[in-house]
């Protein structure tokens, strides 16, 4: 039995090498895709979520804070007594800025006020440039609204920008460049195993020694180690060629990975055990891109963009919480700690797929 099993995936991996057309979409058109989206992709934001740390809370202080609080341009999600208590829900995307304002504030606003200019600033912006566009926004809003009440300049706070200092936004689009790329083997999965309907092997797959759910078992693999490969792939060329920084664990990088690239996989298995022919898959996984990742997966627009019912239909697109985990991990380098919750989500996906799966081939059998 055990060489009934080998034969099949080497089988498996012999017709994915012959096929020079697969090779070439998995192999080179990661780097050509990757290399080309930071050129031109954009986005815009709609609101900037904000919170406050304020050692000592003063009739000052509270006036500062409550611009915040009634601009409609800020989501405020409340105060905190230390920056790191703030910091860690800016590592899970709940936030995009820190307002940080000394013990001191009141009297060095005054001294500012004043006219002493020797004095440190009062404010500090913490801001999450990881994303480049929402950080250029919201250290913008900010400085109006510090200006505003105030009635001066940027001398009365200093920001500070973390992640991506440097505002390159190709940092911002590339980790939904990769999770669109490596989607794609769901595509070459659903139509290499439709390939065999078509061809009429439908019946060796009947008349196969072993069961079928354990011949799709054996067909599978081959198209999980060629997923890993375009991922390889796609973060070589991110980072030498894009220039994208990798700050997070590589370990964790590439069991989240491994884990979105084989619930893509099941979810090309899905697909292809409802479809009769290649272009029926084709259809299927060319609309699931462009008309449900594309617009609600954050590839092209941030999630908290969306409409509320636009956020709720997010949270069921495995390929949203992978975005977010790889901008976690690569840009803002955090532990596997902050992306439980995204591999987790990207999990029940993979398991969903496997189990509705797993029911259909039983009703063929």
């Amino acid at each position: 039995m055990k060489s009934v099993f080998i034969q099949i995936m080497t089988t498996e991996f012999r017709h994915i090498i012959r096929n020079k057309g697969v090779l070439v979409l998995a192999l080179v058109a990661p780097i050509v895709a990757t290399f080309l989206s930071s050129k031109i992709l954009s986005t815009d934001i709609q609101y900037v979520k904000v919170a406050a740390v304020v050692p000592h809370h003063t009739e000052e202080s509270r006036h500062l804070i409550s611009r915040f609080e009634e601009n409609p341009v800020f989501r405020f999600k409340g105060y905190f007594d230390d920056v790191e208590e703030a910091k860690k829900l800016m590592y899970d995307n709940r936030l995009n800025a820190i307002v940080v304002l000394r013990p001191d504030y009141d009297e060095l606003v005054a001294r500012m006020k004043g006219g002493d200019r020797n004095c440190p600033s009062p404010v500090q912006i913490l801001v999450d440039a990881s994303d480049c566009v929402v950080g250029s926004s919201a250290d913008m809003y900010i400085y109006s609204t510090i200006s505003q009440e105030m009635g001066a300049g940027e001398e009365y706070f200093t920001p500070k920008m973390l992640y991506n200092p440097h505002h390159l936004s190709i940092h911002s689009f590339q980790p939904g460049i990769i999770s669109v790329i490596l989607f794609f083997i769901s595509m070459l999965t659903a139509i290499g195993l439709v390939r065999e309907k078509e061809y009429g092997a439908k019946d060796s797959i009947t008349l196969s020694p072993i069961s079928k759910r354990a011949l799709y078992a054996c067909k599978l693999p081959p198209y999980f180690v060629l997923g890993m490969l375009m991922a390889l792939m796609c973060f070589l060329s991110e980072v030498f060629l894009v220039g994208l920084p990798f700050r997070g664990s590589v370990l964790i990088v590439t069991l989240v990975t491994a884990v979105y690239v084989a619930t893509s996989v099941l979810l090309g298995l899905f697909v292809s055990l409802f479809c009769e022919n290649q272009a029926n898959a084709n259809h299927i996984l060319n609309t699931l891109n462009a008309s449900v990742i594309l617009c609600f997966g954050g590839v092209v627009v941030p999630v908290e963009n969306l409409p509320e019912w636009g956020q709720n239909v997010s949270n069921l697109i495995y390929v949203r919480w992978y975005v977010e985990a790889l901008d976690k991990l690569l840009i803002e380098g955090v532990t596997a700690t902050f992306v439980m919750k995204e591999l987790l989500m990207i999990s029940v996906s993979a398991v969903i797929f496997l189990i509705v799966s797993q029911l259909k081939i039983r009703q063929e059998e």
